[in-house]
């Protein structure tokens, strides 16, 4: 059997989203020939921190090696040490905090500081973030996780390297082991990198430099893996020269976390979007969040309501999850809807009981504006429940997903064209109907592993990653 290293900074027993395209794929190729072994960091190490469900890891068998590599955080260090230094010296806390947050590097699109010069931010921002932030805040993590790798004996090198990414560290890991080692590199997109509308530097000359990393990971990958079509064109346009070895392999979902979906087609039971008391709900499940907001969704409805065409007792917004959204305004919204029973918002729950919820919800919502490129993770889960589909973003890659597989509907994030979906949904001159099985199926990872498996055989056997690709 050959082998194949897994480099992936997210991965189980952390619940985070990024984590599980490679948990699923880990766990079915050996169905077809590769034998995994997992790099990555640890629990207390990866950052930024994210919950810890140790479910998740008993979904691999024992005979797949997970070595997690810790890492530590100097820019965390040095504002402990800082903020240690202030207390001692009596400085105030509130003027701590509001230093601290300036001190953070701003590789998430950054801010002006107040009283500063625009020289000086934007030199200050260039510092701390090629320190601190550059390619990506876990970049702490490369220099240990290669020393690591590194010393392992010949009978313990792959054939290949795997390397998923965000964090794009992890890519970095991935050439740095391939070269070491003389074998193949695969670099997996979970997401644009120098593309992605959610991430750029305050300084042009570090956007600058991470567009020659990428353009050097992707001249030495041997295959490039997108997980939607639409990121895949991008990269042939903006790589060129790897274009030919380029190939969409979209995420998907756990067929064993669904098993009655997987062995009888039916674990959809619930024919209408609309339960026996007549509400139409939609439900989101997840964090919101940064420019996922539903601040567009959320005043249309209350403009519905305040007309006196929608009522509590006609729709019903539900979001589970983490409510992380930094907008005075969309806070506001959320308030008053919850006030008329508009709405309701509570807490993060277990993996498997999310997904028990999802299969019962009468339709669910996906939030995906200004994104063109990228597809939620948590789509697929959405899928595999057969439960209609209500986007708001209804552009690109998401949109695309939709309307192509008929899941639900896609409508912009336009409070006029919401206002319309939601009167059509109501006087039922629209209807939400649960997907074909068929389509559905198409997005297991059982399957999806298979094209994987495809992709790593043609690169170790010199054929064309292309033509490995299967439509």
């Amino acid at each position: 059997m050959k082998k194949v290293l897994v480099v992936a900074y997210y991965f189980p027993p952390v619940a985070a989203s990024g984590a599980m395209r490679p948990l699923t794929f880990c766990k079915y190729l050996r169905e077809h020939g590769w034998q995994p072994r997992v790099l990555t960091t640890d629990p207390i190490s990866v950052h930024p921190p994210h919950p810890v469900d140790d479910q998740l890891s008993k979904k691999l068998t024992e005979d797949i090696v997970v070595d997690r590599v810790p890492h530590g955080n100097p820019l965390r260090r040095i504002i402990s040490w800082r903020d240690r230094l202030r207390r001692s010296i009596g400085g105030p806390q509130g003027a701590d905090r509001v230093r601290e947050s300036n001190m953070s590097p701003s590789s998430t699109g950054g801010t002006a500081v107040t009283g500063e010069s625009g020289t000086a931010v934007g030199l200050k921002h260039l510092v701390l973030d090629g320190l601190f932030a550059y390619p990506d805040p876990q970049c702490a993590w490369l220099k240990p996780a290669v020393a690591f790798a590194r010393r392992w004996p010949r009978a313990e090198v792959p054939d290949l390297v795997y390397a998923t990414g965000g964090p794009w560290t992890s890519l970095l890991v991935g050439k740095s082991l391939a070269e070491h080692w003389g074998v193949p590199l695969v670099v997996d997109y979970r997401d644009p990198w120098t593309n992605n509308p959610y991430v750029s530097f305050v300084s042009p000359i570090l956007n600058e430099r991470v567009k020659q990393l990428e353009r050097a990971v992707c001249r030495r990958a041997d295959g490039l893996i997108a997980n939607t079509e639409e990121l895949k064109c991008q990269l042939q346009l903006s790589h060129p020269e790897a274009a030919q070895r380029t190939v969409a392999i979209t995420n998907g979902f756990d067929p064993d976390s669904f098993p009655e979906a997987d062995a009888t087609g039916d674990l959809q039971r619930i024919s209408s979007a609309r339960p026996s008391d007549g509400v139409l709900e939609l439900c989101h499940f997840g964090t919101v969040y940064g420019k996922r907001t539903p601040a567009v969704l959320l005043q249309a409805v209350l403009d519905l309501h305040r007309e006196g065409r929608l009522t509590g007792a006609q729709l019903r917004l539900r979001f589970v999850g983490a409510w992380d959204v930094d907008d005075p305004r969309c806070e506001e919204l959320a308030r008053e809807l919850e006030k008329v029973g508009l709405l309701t918002r509570e807490p993060p729950i277990p993996y498997q009981a999310c997904l028990r919820q999802m299969a019962g919800a009468g339709a669910l919502l996906v939030i995906q504006p200004d994104s063109p490129l990228q597809i939620p993770g948590k789509i697929y889960e959405y899928i595999a429940t057969r439960r209609p589909l209500v986007l708001i973003g209804g552009e690109g890659a998401t949109a695309n997903l939709v309307t192509r597989n008929q899941f639900g509907v896609a409508c912009p994030n336009s409070g006029e064209r919401i206002r319309e979906l939601f009167l059509d949904l109501l006087e039922e001159r629209q209807t939400l109907r649960p997907p074909d099985p068929s389509q559905v199926s198409r997005f297991s990872y059982r399957t999806l592993t298979a094209e994987l498996a495809r992709v790593f055989d043609a690169i170790v056997t010199g054929a064309s990653v292309a033509k490995s690709e299967n439509h």
